[in-house]
């Protein structure tokens, strides 16, 4: 087995564990979301701790494994890696600007108290949060098809703006759901 056979199989496996790890926040978010009851909030406040050590490395592994093949190959003048790679530290940055509020989720739920309880279902709800995770889940998508199809500069950058937009109008329910719950108030 070569360098490049364990480097490549690396930089696919990282990919698997960002999408896992981006699912788990989905699903862990959305079940919190239905079920804002403080027993449901201490049951799964250590599955999600989980979620960014799965994607956190991972992106940071893909990153690294897929700039050495890139270079290896000198391959970067193919479009979909460029576009591939600018995209990854786009979804890094959105984890970025997400990280202090799934921080304090997890310290919320760490604690476990009355008021801890009280607070969760408002950060769970928080639409910025729930954006985050599916514009990052559609644009994993889309580098994940450029990957398969390994198209040229101008049509990578067309797969990734629909991803894009699959995101945003993927995020929209939970800006409505918003809006809907402060028209009520």
């Amino acid at each position: 087995m070569s360098f490049y056979s364990v480097l490549v199989f690396t930089h696919i496996a990282a990919a698997f564990f960002l999408f896992g790890g981006l699912l788990l926040e989905w699903v862990i978010i959305s079940f919190l979301r239905r079920n804002p009851e403080p027993a449901a909030f201490r049951a799964w406040g250590r599955i999600f701790s989980l979620a960014p050590r799965l994607y956190g490395p991972a992106l940071g592994i893909i990153l690294l494994s897929g700039g050495y093949l890139g270079a290896q190959m000198s391959a970067w003048a193919q479009g979909w890696i460029r576009v591939s790679f600018v995209t990854l530290f786009v979804i890094g940055a959105i984890g970025g600007l997400t990280s202090s509020r799934l921080g304090i989720i997890r310290t919320l739920l760490g604690e476990a108290t009355d008021s801890s309880t009280r607070i969760l279902p408002a950060k769970v709800n928080d639409p910025i949060l729930i954006a985050s995770v599916r514009m990052r889940i559609a644009l994993v998508f889309g580098v994940v098809l450029l990957m398969v199809s390994k198209l040229p500069l101008e049509p990578s950058v067309a797969v990734i703006a629909i991803a894009a937009a699959i995101g945003v109008i993927a995020a929209l329910p939970a800006w409505k759901g918003r809006a809907q719950r402060h028209s009520a108030v």
